[in-house]
């Protein structure tokens, strides 16, 4: 299965790229493919209570199940005042 990860702002200056994708063994969950984007991009401010978890433009969870083609992106939590 392949799901497509997108970087936004930071992210996408960290990582260099706007997308990537991931091949993951079978059946996956989104902590997968974030402990994957983790080994690939140590740099990534991605702790866990630092984002929100998005699956195809809808708010998901750690432990949502992904498909095949699926984008995921971790957004960061933005802050005013």
């Amino acid at each position: 299965m392949v799901v497509s990860v997108n970087f936004l702002g930071l992210q996408r200056s960290l990582t260099r790229t706007d997308r990537v994708e991931v091949r993951l063994p079978g059946q996956g969950r989104v902590t997968d493919v974030l402990s994957h984007i983790r080994e690939c991009f140590p740099d990534l401010p991605l702790d866990d209570d630092a984002f929100l978890v998005v699956v195809n433009d809808r708010v998901a969870t750690l432990d949502a199940e992904l498909r095949h083609n699926d984008t995921v992106s971790f957004l960061p939590h933005l802050g005013g005042g």
